[in-house]
């Protein structure tokens, strides 16, 4: 880590997730800011956060720990469609509050979507659905090349609420080289 100007450089990386791991998955799976627009509620004892990572994160084809300085921070996972559907990835990703607006997220989705396409290669495209109301993840998508698709009218209900979705997209042969590294460095 080294400071520059106030600030301190830290490195991003991505990888499998551990069950050790249970205690960091808890700061942002307890939290309820981060779940706000997830189908899942934010969790309320470690249990929760070992099942989430013995029953999916393990488990899933492309599920990584987003890692600050080597520490689990956030999620990233890409789930690929099966039969005609096999050539499209769905993206979901999730950052405990204070990495929020610190371009964690954005390093994350620049080292998974060219992983991804150099691990299936019949995938041709990588799409994320976003709550309207959730601007962060929006501009994440944004920063990082996804184009806005159209808006899914009243498409989800997620904690009782009927919620429009935008949906947005990534093609392989739009994948910019500064996105082909494996690691990341950010400043906060």
């Amino acid at each position: 880590m080294t400071e520059v100007a106030g600030t301190r450089a830290l490195s991003i990386s991505l990888r499998p997730f551990e069950i050790e791991d249970a205690d960091d998955v808890m700061v942002w799976k307890g939290d309820p800011r981060v779940a706000e627009f997830s189908r899942w509620d934010a969790y309320t004892s470690c249990d929760e956060a070992v099942a989430f990572i013995r029953d999916f994160a393990i488990s899933h084809e492309w599920c990584r720990a987003i890692c600050v300085a080597g520490r689990p921070v956030g999620c990233i996972c890409i789930t690929i469609g099966e039969g005609a559907d096999r050539c499209c990835g769905r993206l979901k990703y999730e950052v405990a509050h204070g990495y929020w607006g610190k371009g964690v997220a954005s390093s994350a989705v620049r080292l998974a979507v060219p992983a991804v396409f150099r691990e299936f290669p019949g995938l041709e495209r990588i799409q994320a659905m976003v709550i309207l109301e959730n601007r962060g993840s929006i501009r994440v998508l944004e920063k990082c090349g996804f184009l806005r698709e159209g808006i899914l009218k009243r498409y989800v209900v997620v904690k009782g609420r009927v919620w429009d979705l935008a949906m947005f997209s990534i093609l392989s042969e739009e994948i910019q080289p500064c996105m082909a590294n494996l690691t990341s460095t950010f400043r906060i």
